[in-house]
């Protein structure tokens, strides 16, 4: 038995049979994949709400946290690979479709088997291939907790009936579903739920448009309109009179009318113009509804400069940081951890599970922030040599690292003898 437990108010009606809201249901309706590709590829707002996420989330890359030379070794084989532009494509396409997958070769025989990274030696990755959704087939998800492939597709079948062990599968998912239980072991397109906002966000924008050619009417009051147009005599005569001063308004601007304009055999003229002011508004809210639902700032799904007294967008856009660099953290690196540990056999031909990197800020600084901040880390170090606090040659090694990396002074870091990390 079900209780009923809300709000009601018996003077406004609100949650009693007058209420209208009572009757709201919720129904989901999947958008089908032509209307979402349709949507994508016709609509500037849905493109830009599936791209700017993933663009963003790897617009700086990372930086690996490990010697310079390790460094670079992983580097060439994130650039062989073509990882960063392999990973754009996979997100974009798992964003708009539910998900993507990237598909790991080493040139096997058989894609059925496992990929076992301890096989896997230096150079022995060859490529990574972006799969749509629709060019992928998950089968059943593994449902024994004691498996390590817990909550992931036991396999996967591609075009020609080929299965592929989840080992060589990087599977990038779309919007989160309440239960795995209901889907087919992806998720759903982001637009599902915003292309609601996104329609009524592009039509108003329309709308809008669609009244400009009727800003300004010119209305002519004609004295039996209706017995003129009663014949084609009629109809051609007045046709052609009121073309002939149309082109005298427009050659000369001025409109040349029989009668005085206000006895009745007289014909009236008026020009009626629509009001525009409140209509930005309008256009503007419902774009930052489909902003505000996308977790995407105005400021940078427009494009533009935020508006108001002293409003500088600060805080939007460090919340907007915020949240892209939790995505990376929470989404994106454990979605890529099994790729990381075979690139990082096939830059050294060897595992090293000591080996970390770090995202790197989506908010660079400017050359005055960086002039400042190191001034004061110039400022600590000369303080640390002066009290001695830290051996010499321990500090010096520091500086220079510090001074390799932070880009201050082109050059340095060939000049030290190290290549840049």
């Amino acid at each position: 038995m079900w209780l009923a437990d809300r709000l009601a108010n018996l003077v406004s009606g609100l949650g009693g049979p007058r209420d209208k809201s009572t009757g709201n249901l919720h129904v989901h309706v999947p958008r089908a994949p032509a209307e979402l590709d349709a949507a994508y590829r016709d609509n500037w707002l849905a493109r830009k709400v599936v791209d700017i996420v993933p663009f963003d989330m790897l617009r700086e890359w990372r930086a690996w946290q490990a010697p310079p030379e390790v460094a670079a070794a992983l580097a060439a084989s994130e650039e062989r690979l073509a990882l960063r532009d392999r990973l754009l494509r996979g997100l974009r396409l798992a964003r708009l479709h539910g998900g993507a997958a990237l598909l790991i070769g080493d040139g096997a025989p058989d894609p059925a088997r496992p990929l076992d990274p301890e096989t896997l030696g230096q150079g022995e990755l060859r490529y990574l291939h972006v799969l749509p959704r629709g060019r992928i087939q998950a089968g059943g998800l593994e449902r024994d907790p004691l498996s390590p492939w817990f909550g992931e597709p036991r396999s996967y079948t591609i075009a020609g009936g080929q299965a592929v062990h989840p080992s060589r599968v990087v599977r990038l998912l779309g919007a989160a579903l309440p239960d795995d239980a209901v889907g087919d072991g992806w998720g759903d397109s982001v637009l599902q739920a915003l292309l609601e906002a996104i329609d009524q966000a592009t039509a108003a924008a329309a709308h809008i448009a669609a009244m400009l050619p009727e800003a300004k009417q010119d209305v002519i009051s004609v004295p039996g309109l209706s017995q003129h147009l009663s014949t084609e005599d009629g109809t051609r005569h007045l046709t052609e009179r009121f073309a002939y001063a149309a082109r005298m308004k427009g050659l000369f601007g001025m409109l040349l009318l029989e009668g005085d304009g206000r006895s009745p055999e007289g014909e009236r003229y008026q020009q009626k113009q629509l009001d525009f002011s409140g209509l930005p508004e309008v256009a503007r809210l419902f774009l930052q509804v489909a902003a505000g639902a996308a977790d995407i700032p105005v400021t940078r799904l427009l494009g533009q400069s935020p508006a108001g007294l002293n409003a500088t967008g600060e805080s939007d856009t460090r919340n907007y940081h915020d949240h892209v660099a939790a995505r990376q953290t929470v989404e994106l690196t454990p979605a890529i951890a099994r790729l990381d540990r075979l690139l990082i056999r096939d830059a050294l031909g060897r595992s090293d599970p000591s080996l970390r990197y770090a995202w790197r800020p989506l908010a660079q600084a400017s050359e005055r922030e960086k002039a400042e901040v190191g001034r004061l880390k110039a400022e600590a170090a000369a303080m640390l040599a002066r009290e001695g606090v830290v051996p010499a040659g321990v500090l010096a090694r520091g500086v220079e690292g510090w001074l390799s990396a932070a880009d201050l002074f082109p050059g340095i870091a060939a000049a030290f003898g190290r290549p840049a990390g």
